[in-house]
């Protein structure tokens, strides 16, 4: 059962704030957007404030903000969360959780979707779970990735975080 999460007006900002940071970052760098993302302009931004959203909703829910946006440049194997927490965001609630074929086994992967303004958390799965040749799609052509659905996800309500207070126990 997913967990739906009503952002606060400041954290909100501090998502938005985050995304326009990051991709400014990216266009005085020329970075290119992520597996074939756009590079530039509204498409650009709107990906990174997804992302940042998603973040700041299982921050939220984990009683983790102030680990939030340690990382000021993009660096392949980073963490949104410590020790080993990956956010990844989507648009729409029915899509699957995307693990890319080169992440880490030991991270913790957290599915965050957003569609209509409304957030929810879905679950969450440890990488050599996730890693699995079933989940391994291709639906963009050139871009393999493994596609997690919902169904193989842990509750929110398993997450163990280490020494640090949740709100999950109010749930």
């Amino acid at each position: 059962m997913a967990i739906s999460i009503c952002l606060t007006e400041q954290e909100r900002q501090m998502a938005l704030n985050e995304a326009h940071r990051r991709q400014s970052s990216n266009e005085n760098k020329g970075l290119y957007g992520r597996n074939g993302g756009p590079r530039f302009g509204e498409k650009a931004l709107k990906a990174h404030e997804v992302g940042a959203m998603g973040e700041v909703a299982v921050a939220t829910l984990l009683g983790m903000k102030e680990f939030l946006f340690q990382e000021t440049e993009a660096r392949r194997g980073s963490v949104d969360l410590p020790p080993d927490i990956d956010v990844k965001t989507r648009n729409g609630h029915n899509r699957d959780l995307i693990v890319q074929l080169s992440e880490s086994r030991n991270k913790r992967f957290v599915l965050v979707t957003i569609e209509d303004n409304a957030i929810l958390i879905h679950g969450w799965i440890n990488g050599k779970e996730a890693m699995q040749d079933q989940y391994i799609l291709d639906p963009a052509r050139g871009r393999k990735a493994y596609f997690v659905p919902q169904k193989a996800l842990q509750p929110m309500e398993t997450f163990q975080c280490l020494n640090v207070p949740t709100l999950l126990n109010t749930l």
